[in-house]
């Protein structure tokens, strides 16, 4: 009997010892997650914070020249965008004779023609449902770069001078994304070329002429090609479109070999030297907010670059505008950021994420955004210096693509390579650091991808958003 109540004895003692222990525990100060704008400061709890207030100025870079060449695609036409003005393309390039080709003496010529190209993945831009009127030129000068001005390769805005008679034209509409051009032959458009230089371009291959057979000779003699585009005069609000074509265009000449029968055939110029085919690009942003826009500073050859120019949004409708392809991208600047190294209960920045939303009445299924914008680095020069990396290396906006539910439509991304070591800067030039937004390449050169993009002024849950989160470990007395 005596042994039963020991026993009964030590199990109270051992119940008693760990109820003693969980009590002691659940009395100890564990720390406090919070997330918040303010942080609690009872000296003894550790925060995680949110600061979504840090204002975020935007203002957009305009350069005045972007590289146009040998992007892959004929650029031709002509768009009324209401927020980015009215915008023209034209492409030039030069044409080679087919090698080795020969004529017999009873073939016959029959007609000759531009062959044009257009892939449904093709870019395209603008109101595809118009007839669009689309002229071939000979270029009436040497197609050749300007020493003079140390000029190593070609941009939007160069220019060569045409022959004012036109080659040919032709009016068709295309469906871009089936594709199929109002000439029934599928994804193919056709131009025809006056039959004097089909006559004249056959005779020589005839002939076996040196100018055919020797480039230098030919190049001198046949400069190169443009195709542009005419207005519709009886529609002259019309929105209009600009198609890019395949680089791949051909000057054909159609004969007949001689036979029993006959037998069709062809011969093709081709494009010759495609980083000499460039787009010529203009924009007349006279009626639109982008009449405002600071113009770069021009500069004698040789002289040292000047930055390009930046114009605050507040000066642009509250907005910044972005069409790399016309030179327009934006910046971005943070130059309140330091303030959260002030506060006294800062320790480190843990993450920080940028949201980007589109201006809701600048887009729709007509007028669409990027499916992707990409982010870098940048300073007072104003130019990018390095792609921002998020966790899986560089970014593009992780765009969700919803045109039934505009407001879900927006851009993020991990900044926080770029944001922790600016909180905690005292570089006086560091408020010139900033994020550069651009449309990333390929579609950078060879498309008219364009956004607008809501400053801070905007509605909260419309404007662009800096999200800081920072760990905060309060002062003990």
């Amino acid at each position: 009997m005596t042994n039963n109540n020991y026993l009964k004895k030590e199990r109270l003692f051992l119940l008693f010892s760990i109820l003693a222990f969980v009590y002691l525990v659940g009395c100890q100060k564990q720390p406090e997650i919070v997330f918040g704008n303010t942080y609690v400061g009872d000296n003894n709890g550790a925060n995680i914070v949110v600061v979504d207030t840090t204002t975020v100025n935007m203002s957009t870079i305009f350069v005045d020249s972007t590289a146009t060449a040998g992007t892959g695609y004929l650029q031709v036409g002509q768009v009324k965008d209401p927020y980015f003005g009215t915008i023209n393309s034209r492409a030039y390039w030069q044409v080679s004779p087919p090698s080795g080709a020969s004529i017999g003496v009873y073939d016959i010529y029959d007609s000759v023609g531009l062959i044009l190209l257009f892939k449904k993945s093709n870019p395209f831009y603008g109101d595809t449902t118009h007839a669009q009127t689309l002229v071939v030129s000979q270029v009436d000068s040497l197609y050749q770069l300007d020493t003079h001005i140390r000029q190593n390769g070609w941009s939007s805005n160069n220019v060569l001078p045409v022959d004012p008679n036109p080659l040919g034209q032709t009016s068709v509409i295309i469906a871009p994304n089936i594709p199929f051009s109002s000439q029934g032959i599928q994804d193919t458009v056709k131009i025809p070329i006056n039959d004097n230089l089909g006559r004249q371009l056959f005779t020589m291959i005839y002939n076996n002429s040196d100018t055919i057979s020797k480039p230098d000779k030919w190049v001198q003699w046949f400069h190169g090609l443009c195709l542009s585009w005419l207005p519709d005069p009886n529609q002259p609000n019309q929105t209009g479109a600009i198609y890019g074509f395949q680089d791949s265009a051909v000057l054909r000449i159609y004969y007949t070999k001689a036979g029993v029968y006959g037998t069709p055939a062809y011969l093709d110029f081709g494009i010759t030297n495609k980083s000499y085919q460039f787009n010529h690009i203009t924009a007349d942003r006279g009626a639109t907010p982008l009449k405002y826009l600071n113009k770069p500073a021009g500069g004698a050859a040789g002289s040292i670059p000047v930055p390009p120019p930046t114009t605050i949004s507040d000066s642009l409708a509250h907005a910044g505008y972005v069409q790399t392809s016309t030179g327009l991208n934006v910046k971005l600047t943070f130059p309140t950021l330091n303030a959260i190294a002030q506060r006294p209960d800062f320790l480190s920045v843990l993450r920080a994420q940028l949201t980007i939303r589109p201006d809701l009445n600048s887009f729709n299924t007509d007028w669409k955004i990027p499916p992707q914008l990409a982010v870098y680095s940048t300073d007072q020069n104003n130019l990018p210096l390095g792609a921002i990396p998020g966790a899986a290396g560089a970014q593009t906006g992780n765009l969700v693509i919803d045109y039934l539910n505009l407001p879900n439509m927006f851009y993020t991304y991990d900044v926080t390579a770029f944001i922790k070591p600016l909180v905690t800067s005292i570089d006086p030039t560091a408020a010139q650091d900033g994020i550069i937004i651009t449309v990333p390449s390929p579609n950078s050169t060879n498309s008219f991808a364009r956004a607008v993009l809501a400053d801070r002024t905007y509605p909260v849950n419309q404007r662009i958003t800096l999200t800081v989160y920072y760990i905060s470990l309060f002062p003990h007395n």
